[in-house]
């Protein structure tokens, strides 16, 4: 082969390499975009941005398809003061939905704007202007999802004093004179001529909640700093709505109203939790007008019943991102510990309902389903004490998990 054929075959193949480098890299190229893009549609979504404004703090809720992983940077406004100008959150992955306004003036105490963009293919920002920022910090809820960031312009002296992790069993109670003291109202479903659900041997359901009931106010009293109250602490019969009113006329921080369930279905079992809201679910409207009882009967149809639910229930709004917290901590507390006697119990989870017993309640409030007395097990085993012991053992930890996340630092 002549040097002039070698040389021309050369540079053909650094021709045809340069080429297919520059298509490689190309196809790489659109590949990474691909990925991004395909990223980008996956993630969970940024759904809204909105804030509640109380007299003591501030809610900013940032509500998601699905849990996000976030991240808090603080932006200081003066490296020689350490105040703060701005507080970043960071979710990835995430898409934020058209529907999310880019700012959104506040113009409410600390809060001045919130800002949210998209600041890459997999990560949303929530920007917070503040000025005079006490106190912050964020907690992730479900069901639904959601992050809620609490600002406070509370000094130090102010600052609620939240009581310490719940000790183990056998380990020494908690010292009372570190925590504020908490109230909280216990109601017991039912009562006197009001006997709720019936279930395996005549078990009646107002007598089982109220023995639950006793068993953890008994642990609260001695291992928390709280004033434990109760709506009825015998064999009566108590209005719904003197329920709550009760628990707003004492000023109590948590309203717990505890409750058996029931099925004509023998097979159904397990623990769920209810917050106060409307819903479409057959299975909780049915389980509703059981536990609504009398009022369901009589005056839940008068005209100026419904319009006192729509007026306490936008009261309780104020209250729902807790309540739900709530919610979800004696619900994980409670099927924990009663699976330690029982380990086919079914976690049903946390739901909303149009329970009226929870209807006007000022302070965060649940209803707890601890078990069905018609399923023939776990009937037999809720009228056991060592079942009741594991069961108010379950919504102690429950209640103390609740306080240490400082939902409770008024306004809550």
């Amino acid at each position: 082969m002549s040097r002039l054929s070698t040389a021309s075959s050369l540079l053909f193949t650094c021709r045809l390499t340069a080429s297919f480098r520059r298509i490689l890299g190309l196809c790489l190229a659109l590949l990474v975009l691909s990925a991004s893009y395909s990223t980008a549609e996956n993630s969970p979504l940024i759904r809204s941005v909105q804030y509640i404004s109380t007299t003591d703090s501030i809610r900013v809720i940032v509500s998601l398809s699905a849990a996000v992983p976030y991240q808090i940077v603080a932006e200081p406004a003066d490296p020689q003061t350490a105040s703060i100008s701005c507080l970043h959150i960071n979710f990835s992955p995430a898409t934020l939905s058209p529907a999310v306004r880019a700012t959104l003036k506040a113009e409410a105490g600390v809060l001045r704007e919130i800002h949210t963009g998209q600041v890459s293919t997999t990560t949303v920002r929530v920007s917070l202007e503040v000025q005079q920022l006490g106190t912050y910090r964020a907690t992730a809820l479900r069901y639904p999802d959601q992050v809620v960031i609490y600002l406070t312009k509370e000094t130090a002296e102010r600052q609620v004093s939240l009581p310490p992790a719940s000790p183990l069993p056998g380990n020494p109670p908690e010292n009372p004179s570190s925590a504020r003291r908490y109230r909280i109202m216990l109601d017991p479903g039912h009562g006197g001529a009001d006997p709720g659900a019936e279930g395996i041997n005549g078990l009646e359901e107002k007598t089982v909640v109220l023995a639950i009931s006793k068993r953890l106010a008994k642990k609260l009293k001695e291992r928390l700093a709280v004033e434990v109250l109760f709506t009825r602490t015998e064999d009566v019969f108590i209005p719904l709505e003197g329920r709550t009113a009760r628990a707003n006329a004492a000023k109590a921080d948590l309203f717990i109203s505890i409750h058996a369930n029931a099925s004509v279905n023998p097979e159904l079992q397990g623990i769920e939790t209810y917050y106060l809201n409307n819903t479409n679910d057959r299975a909780t409207i049915r389980l509703a007008k059981l536990e609504n009882g009398r009022r369901e009967k009589s005056r839940l149809q008068q005209r100026g019943a419904e319009l006192a639910f729509i007026l306490s229930d936008l009261i309780q709004t104020g209250k729902e991102d807790a309540s739900i917290a709530l919610a979800q901590a004696l619900q994980k507390s409670l099927v924990s510990r009663a699976r330690t006697h029982y380990a086919q119990v079914r976690n049903l989870g946390v739901k909303r309902g149009p329970f009226y017993v929870l209807v006007g309640a000022h302070m965060p409030c649940v209803l707890v389903e601890t078990a069905f007395l018609t399923h023939p097990r776990e009937g037999k085993y809720l009228g056991a004490a060592a079942y009741q012991e594991a069961l108010a053992e379950g919504l102690f930890h429950g209640i103390a998990q609740f306080l240490r996340t400082e939902l409770m630092a008024k306004n809550l």
